[in-house]
């Protein structure tokens, strides 16, 4: 977990020097109201999602339906764009997001933006949509833990669409460049799988899975990024 966590530190902070640098050169040509905008952020996300599970009352697991699942995204992500005028922004953006539950995402989507107001420092929104492939770190079941006990199961086990939303504050530190601070929320459209049956060999059972259970994986959080 700390290689993961110096690794996502070392190429946020490469991103943003690299693009600071490249855009040192070329300042004279990117305006406040209106230009291109790249945004490289770094966020931390908290689920809020409870297990869908596919189980009855009195089948197996049932007692685990509805129980939060504990788990964090830590995010890398960046966007290129372009700033309209001071109240609109519009372009594209790729995320990396590790969960810690062993799985990863890289999200590519649409993302629209703005200002409420021209102030040096503003209410700032975001919205975006997009579809968010797998990156399997760990494919194999490990130990969930719920609000009841423990289950074999894998989160995050397909890919699907996304959609995160934040609002904060935007400040200008110059002519072209900025902090951008947001309390965010994400939806991630997957599944859970875990094991469901009645007999297998003993000791054989930790190690399948047999059931998709489809999950909306909601998170809130907070993101912090610099705009160039």
């Amino acid at each position: 977990m700390k290689q993961v966590l110096t690794l996502i530190g070392s190429i946020f902070f490469v991103v943003v020097f690299t693009t600071q640098s490249s855009h040192a050169q070329t300042n004279s040509r990117v305006l406040k109201t209106r230009g291109p905008m790249f945004i490289t952020s770094a966020a931390f996300f908290q689920s809020l999602t409870r297990l869908p599970l596919n189980v009855q009352p009195g089948e197996e697991h049932a007692d685990f339906n509805g129980t939060k699942v504990s788990s964090s995204i830590l995010e890398i992500s960046q966007f290129f764009g372009f700033q309209f005028n001071p109240y609109l922004a519009l372009g594209v953006g790729v995320n990396f997001e590790y969960w810690t539950v062993k799985t990863a995402f890289l999200p590519l989507y649409v993302d629209i933006r703005g200002n409420m107001t021209a102030d040096k420092i503003a209410p700032h929104w975001y919205v975006n949509l997009g579809y968010a492939p797998r990156w399997y770190v760990d494919s194999r079941p490990y130990m969930v833990k719920t609000g009841q006990g423990s289950m074999y199961g894998i989160h995050g086990y397909t890919g699907g669409w996304i959609s995160e939303a934040g609002i904060g504050v935007k400040a200008n530190i110059s002519k072209s460049s900025a902090f951008v601070f947001t309390a965010s929320v994400k939806v991630q459209e997957s599944a859970f799988r875990y094991y469901t049956g009645t007999v297998l060999m003993q000791g054989v059972k930790p190690l399948i899975v047999n059931t998709n259970s489809h999950c909306l994986y909601i998170s809130a959080g907070i993101k912090a990024g610099v705009v160039f």
